[in-house]
């Protein structure tokens, strides 16, 4: 189970792993061109704008220019040298041809432009800028922060340092304006006195602020946020991959069960243990198959038991023609007169007539018990066919002291068979009714309700009623029929049984009342198998 359990749960862990990281390629790799359009589109026009104000200026006086648009770009608005960009060195080539490229974050994105063929890149920003965001939620704390430096001297802001440290969970601290600890890429924001954040993406964000016009800088942080905010995207994933894994553990436990089940009943089976069965789920994935197998043991373990009932029955069989043949050589070894030995021969050729026969009868049940053969079915009008099975038995039957009729209901009635089968089996039902009959058969075929049937019937001494199941057995026969004189080595209603269950009819005895036995085949019309065209 446990390979099963890892090889699923790992297909699925890769495939869901796959779709969430793709996530951050895959709308690029599509959406790039059309988005890169659509962008040069809503920006170049303000690009030309800004580069109108900044025409014929000298490169020293562009940053003055630059600020003072800058309140009125909300989102942010800056002049930036190519080494301050924060993007690949695809992009960055592709920059200083004067493309515009852009960098798209969580919440907003950044446009760089160079401007005309200087080192200085024109940065705009569409979207909300999450450090000015985070500005205006801690405008009011700064502000207390620095009225108590400004309320006292700078001598004494170490001591108010002191108080602030005790109040505030973070680390607070004080630097000179010149101290190379501070950001130098937002020297310039700082020395304006704008409040500069630092750490927001990291989630550990710093406080830079500096005090009125002094040369001292307030920094407060880095202030992490807790692990269990900072961690709880992972967590989610986390928990999304134990909740995939409980949902593969809960299919397949009932699936490892029953595929237990087929192993153990595959093994028993394997083992000669025939009446092995599998019992799964009604609703279980493994139904079809464990059912299949179920079939497979019936058809298997009757196969087997047929296999060995024939060859006890053959055996059986082959006794008595084989000892009489022994004590016919064994006579004719004997000094005898010329007519008695004629007699022993002659019979000798019976005898093997007999064996013959059985042989031949055993094979042709043998491939019939086996598996139902794929019948070739044609429609036959049934009184013409039938006359032609009565003229073959004529033919090949002694029949001076048997009057045999053949009557169908309509003339002209249509049925749908396998007339090669079909025809042994009612040719089978005539010999025998040839072979117990006194003066009389008849032979007729009706179609009607969804069902067609041929009867065969005669007016010998009948079946007994506690004899009508077993003599559709393999050499089943009754005992006023086993001297020789009948005839007949006990397959033939067996194979006709066999033929009516794969038209999946049936077959039965019963009185007649000719005063002998009537045998009847019945079967639906539509029959499963290749229709003959």
């Amino acid at each position: 189970m446990a390979r099963l359990y890892i090889t699923l749960y790992g297909v699925l862990f890769i495939t869901i792993a796959f779709f969430f990281a793709s996530l951050n390629w895959f709308p690029d790799l599509v959406l790039h061109g059309t988005v890169k359009r659509y962008y040069e589109r809503a920006m170049l026009g303000a690009y030309e704008l800004v580069e109108n104000r900044l025409q014929g200026k000298p490169p020293s006086s562009w940053e003055e220019v630059i600020r003072d648009l800058e309140p009125h770009f909300h989102y942010g608005l800056g002049l930036y040298t190519l080494d301050r960009i924060e993007a690949s060195e695809k992009q960055k080539r592709i920059v200083r041809t004067g493309e515009l490229i852009f960098l798209e974050e969580v919440e907003q994105t950044r446009f760089f432009r160079r401007v005309f063929d200087s080192d200085q890149y024109l940065m705009m920003v569409l979207g909300p800028n999450p450090e000015q965001e985070e500005r205006d939620q801690v405008a009011g704390i700064v502000y207390l922060i620095e009225s108590k430096f400004l309320a006292r001297e700078p001598a004494d802001w170490p001591t108010v340092l002191m108080e602030l440290d005790k109040i505030f969970d973070m680390p607070l601290s004080l630097f000179s304006i010149d101290d190379p600890a501070l950001p130098q890429d937002r020297l310039t924001d700082i020395e304006a006195g704008k409040t500069v954040i630092l750490g927001l993406e990291e989630m550990k964000e710093t406080y830079y602020k500096r005090l009125g016009d002094s040369d001292q800088v307030f920094r407060a942080g880095p202030f992490p946020l807790p692990p269990l905010i900072r961690y709880f995207n992972p967590i989610l994933y986390f928990l999304l991959a134990l909740l995939i894994a409980l949902a593969v553990y809960v299919w397949v436990r009932p699936v490892w069960r029953d595929l237990t089940r087929i192993d153990r009943g595959v093994r028993e089976l394997g083992a000669g243990d025939l009446d092995t069965r599998l019992l799964v789920r009604r609703r279980s994935a493994l139904k079809p198959l464990a059912d299949a197998f179920n079939t497979m043991a019936d058809r298997l373990q009757r196969l087997i038991h047929s296999h060995r009932e024939l060859t006890g029955a053959v055996s059986h069989e082959l006794r008595t023609p084989i000892a009489r043949l022994r004590f016919r050589v064994d006579m004719l070894e004997e000094p005898l007169r010329e007519g008695d030995r004629e007699r022993h021969i002659s019979a000798m050729r019976k005898d093997i007539q007999e064996l013959e026969e059985l042989v031949s009868e055993s094979l042709s049940y043998s491939r019939l018990d086996r598996e139902r053969p794929e019948l070739v079915l044609e429609p036959v009008n049934l009184n013409d066919w039938l006359n032609e099975l009565l003229i073959d038995l004529e033919e090949s039957l002694p029949t001076q002291r048997i009057v045999c009729e053949c009557s169908v209901d309509t003339v002209d009635t249509v049925v749908n068979l396998d007339s090669r089968l079909m025809g042994r089996a009612v040719k089978n039902l005539l010999r025998n009714a040839h072979r117990h009959a006194a003066s009389k058969i008849v032979l007729c075929g009706d179609c009607g309700n969804g069902e067609a049937s041929i009867v065969v019937e005669d007016d010998g001494t009948g079946v007994p009623e506690e004899e009508r199941k077993r003599i559709f057995e393999p050499f089943a026969r009754l005992d006023s029929a086993r001297d020789r004189e009948s005839g007949g080595v006990g397959l033939g209603l067996a194979i006709v049984n066999q033929i009516a269950r794969w038209h999946d009819g049936r077959v039965w005895v019963e009185n007649s009342a000719l005063g002998g036995a009537r045998f009847i085949i019945a079967w639906p019309e539509q029959v499963a198998g290749n229709v003959k065209q």
